[in-house]
């Protein structure tokens, strides 16, 4: 099977979740971030964001030169939009290929809506999700597959949806992210994402 790459469906789901700022601003955990989430350094800390907003934990002009110095970055705050374009391919490029690396059953493959929910998910949450449990039952399912021939039961769908809702129940400080993946999972499949992620 080729490998995907990230749609655009999962590309404005990633984007939407990550907030966005062509100057540099502190993460969740103070590490100076620009663009879609991309990650500068976790050597230094600095405000940390709890809103969510970039704009509300920026670093000043001087902090930013200051560390675009001591790093030889090679460019500083703000960057440009072309910049963030790249940083935000190069970021999600490891996602993707940990997405592609993932074993299917024989015959089977993951749909373009598939693909980009689990890139989103790897992206957020690192490539060690691909190896919870949760997510090997989901993968492991010939019946969530669009190449899967034959009809489902009703018993069979609900299946799908509870093995999509367990397999996006990751990080319960994002729940509204996981169940927009979940539902992208789910998308153009005869089952639908009807158990909210942690309600089962």
């Amino acid at each position: 099977m080729a490998n995907k790459t990230l749609g655009t469906s999962g590309a404005t789901l990633i984007k939407s979740h990550e907030g966005f700022s062509l100057k540099f601003y502190g993460d969740p955990y103070g590490y100076p971030t620009v663009g879609w989430g991309h990650l500068i350094t976790k050597t230094k800390t600095y405000a940390k964001n709890t809103t969510g907003n970039p704009n509300d934990s920026l670093l000043t002009q001087t902090q930013a030169n200051t560390l675009s110095s001591s790093l030889n970055l090679g460019y500083t705050s703000p960057i440009s939009q072309s910049q963030a374009n790249v940083f935000f391919t190069n970021d999600t490029a490891s996602a993707v290929a940990a997405v592609n690396n993932v074993t299917l059953p024989a015959g089977m493959s993951l749909t373009q809506s598939q693909f980009d929910a689990l890139v989103s998910l790897t992206f957020n949450a690192g490539p060690g999700v691909l190896n919870t449990s949760d997510v090997k039952a989901l993968l492991a399912y010939k019946l969530i597959y669009s190449s899967f021939q034959g009809p489902r039961s009703d018993v069979e769908n609900d299946n799908c949806s509870k093995l999509v809702s367990k397999a996006f129940a990751y990080d319960r400080n994002l729940t509204r992210r996981r169940n927009e993946e979940a539902t992208l999972f789910c998308k153009g499949m005869g089952y639908t994402h009807k158990y909210p992620v942690y309600s089962l």
